[in-house]
């Protein structure tokens, strides 16, 4: 369903667009950095770099290590459950 606008709105329109085309030479500077500030937002820096190709994924193989109680000088209680670290 289209909209259409009242007269008021294309007033107001038409009296904006022509305060902004008089004042365009001292607004000139805030248009083009608010430009530049959404063109930087719309396509970041990071998507700029070109991508490169390395070597190829590198994996290292690990040893899975099982967690172990360290037994501590402490006096310790045998109802108690041992504490895992």
């Amino acid at each position: 369903m289209r909209r259409r606008f009242s007269p008021v709105e294309i007033a107001i329109g038409v009296l904006i667009a022509i305060g902004l085309l008089v004042n365009l030479p001292t607004l000139f500077i805030p248009i083009l950095v608010l430009g530049i500030i959404f063109l930087l937002y719309k396509f970041p820096p990071n998507r700029w770099k070109t991508i490169s190709f390395g070597r190829g994924p590198s994996k290292v193989k690990r040893k899975n290590a099982k967690f172990r109680v360290i037994n501590g000088s402490k006096d310790s209680d045998s109802d108690d459950y041992p504490r895992y670290h």
